[in-house]
């Protein structure tokens, strides 16, 4: 487990989280990518256009081409969500971070240090949906800094907060392709109490093709928290 010191955020971090937090979004981008061609609705798109180009151009050549220029668009229409979400975020709470996190008593932002630098973040907020919960946030660690227990610290230090403040209970959401972070959780305590099917933003369309679930999870406060802010 590598050392680090968690601290509330500061001015000085903000193009710091801001980074941290698109190569963390950033980097789900190939598992969505896998994840959707292997919706077998996809792949009925995939065989059909293949067959269908098949049937009326006589040749090998032209189904195959079709086929690889569906799969490079897909890929596009995942990059493009990605950056679409990123750009969302930069425009609501990451606009102006204090403002967003540390001007109320019943939210806050904290980032890990180690090597003298930041490497990981994490916010957190009351829940519009579960009274009396506090909602964590925008978890990320740079991946040269994962598996060394940062993000357990980041939980824990988001846990104490909610003790502290008189919250019965944490609680979050995640996607399925983000198996880590779901184990990562587990591990700490939080049990899934809910799941849903997501949607993709503005293209609505194609949503039978996506189909993906959000599992929704909740730590309930214990009596003893260990103290925040070392590993």
């Amino acid at each position: 487990m590598a050392s680090c010191k968690v601290r509330r955020y500061e001015d000085s971090d903000y193009e710091t989280v801001r980074n941290i937090f698109k190569a963390g979004v950033k980097e789900h981008e190939p598992a969505v990518f896998v994840y959707m061609l292997k919706r077998p609705t996809y792949l009925l798109v995939l065989v059909s256009a293949f067959c269908i180009l098949l049937l009326s151009s006589k040749s090998l050549l032209l189904p195959i081409l079709g086929v690889i220029l569906l799969v490079v668009l897909l890929r596009h229409l995942v990059t493009g969500l990605f950056n679409y979400y990123t750009a969302k975020c930069f425009n609501s709470d990451f606009k102006d971070i204090c403002h967003s996190y540390m001007e109320s008593p019943n939210s806050c932002f904290w980032v890990a240090e180690s090597d003298r630098c930041v490497v990981g973040i994490v916010g957190c907020y009351p829940s519009k949906e579960m009274e009396g919960c506090l909602e964590m946030v925008r978890m990320a660690v740079l991946t040269a800094y994962r598996g060394k227990g940062i993000a357990k610290v980041l939980c824990r230090t988001v846990i104490n907060f909610a003790c502290q403040h008189g919250y019965k209970a944490v609680i979050l959401n995640t996607g399925d392709v983000q198996v880590p972070a779901q184990k990562l959780y587990e591990n700490i305590g939080f049990k899934k109490y809910k799941e849903k099917n997501g949607t993709l933003p503005l293209l609505s369309c194609i949503n039978f093709m996506w189909n993906f679930t959000i599992y929704y999870y909740k730590y309930t406060i214990p009596t003893v928290i260990e103290n925040e802010g070392h590993a």
